[in-house]
């Protein structure tokens, strides 16, 4: 009985396999080379993506994996874990649970299998958002000191690059080089804009509009910048003080459900026992 439920189990999952390592072999020339690489591959991969790709979701999709910072052998693998999870829970609900909770578990199931893909797609590229973001405002402060030094902006971006590492994040620091190594070989506001659509943060968003505006404008960066990292600043310290407040919320839901009722019955029950009396 058991190898009738559990075949189905092997069948899918040795297809999957041989799904993944034939889809690995014929799409290897065409991995999205990242952050393990260096950054000259992402501009590569950007023309190519605008050049040769000739499917619409093709092309999407290499546009997405440069957001999220995945080769296309990561987000192979990554999409193979989430249909794996998905199969174990949708065969595993119906057999170890009651009807209700087992169509449940085969919908889940589904829905991991489809949607697997995307979903791991969006949660790297909102982590990779999340460490960008956490170090702009260190980012701003050393732009900033290097132009109060007397340095060009794009000398400053290209110090940043190098000499920055441990201080800022790998991402950050590999969107800076990028960012340098575009401003030398295309116009600046390409290549700002191009730091927009690859990072797909507000925050990044909001420092290439600025940067766009003091270029065609013509007007210093500085003071923009000093006012852009005390905003972030502000911004993380109200995150924090929200978090804060809310565990102390919940330390006093905690304090209401059990401490308290734990103290009252430590005083009541002696006294209904007669133990325990009060008065003068």
């Amino acid at each position: 009985m058991s190898l009738i439920y559990f075949s189905p189990i092997l069948i899918i999952i040795i297809f999957l396999l041989v799904w993944y390592f034939y889809d690995n072999k014929s799409q290897k020339k065409q991995i999205v080379k990242l952050s393990k690489l260096d950054t000259l591959a992402i501009v590569d991969q950007q023309k190519t993506i605008k050049e040769d790709s000739s499917e619409v979701q093709e092309k999407d999709l290499f546009f997405k994996l440069i957001q999220a910072g995945l080769t296309k052998k990561e987000y192979n693998e990554g999409k193979l874990v989430f249909s794996l999870i998905g199969l174990i829970i949708g065969i595993a609900a119906p057999i170890l649970f009651n009807i209700n909770i087992g169509m449940i578990g085969i919908l889940v199931g589904v829905l991991l299998v489809i949607f697997g893909g995307p979903l791991y797609l969006y949660i790297a590229k909102s982590e990779r958002i999340e460490k960008i973001n956490n170090d702009l405002g260190v980012f701003l402060d050393l732009i900033n000191v290097i132009l109060e030094s007397g340095g060009g902006l794009k000398n400053a971006f290209f110090t940043v690059s190098t000499r920055a590492n441990g201080i800022l994040d790998e991402e950050l620091l590999k969107e800076i080089a990028i960012l340098e190594y575009e401003m030398t070989n295309y116009s600046t506001k390409k290549a700002y804009e191009n730091l927009k659509k690859r990072v797909d943060s507000e925050d990044v968003a909001k420092i290439v509009d600025f940067l766009i505006l003091s270029e065609e404008a013509g007007i210093g960066v500085k003071n923009i910048f000093s006012t852009q990292s005390d905003e972030m600043r502000q911004e993380k310290f109200y995150k924090i003080k929200g978090k804060v407040n809310t565990l102390n919320m919940y330390l006093m839901v905690i304090i209401f459900i059990f401490v308290l009722p734990s103290l009252g019955a430590f005083i009541i029950f002696p006294m209904m026992a007669g133990k325990l009396e009060f008065g003068m």
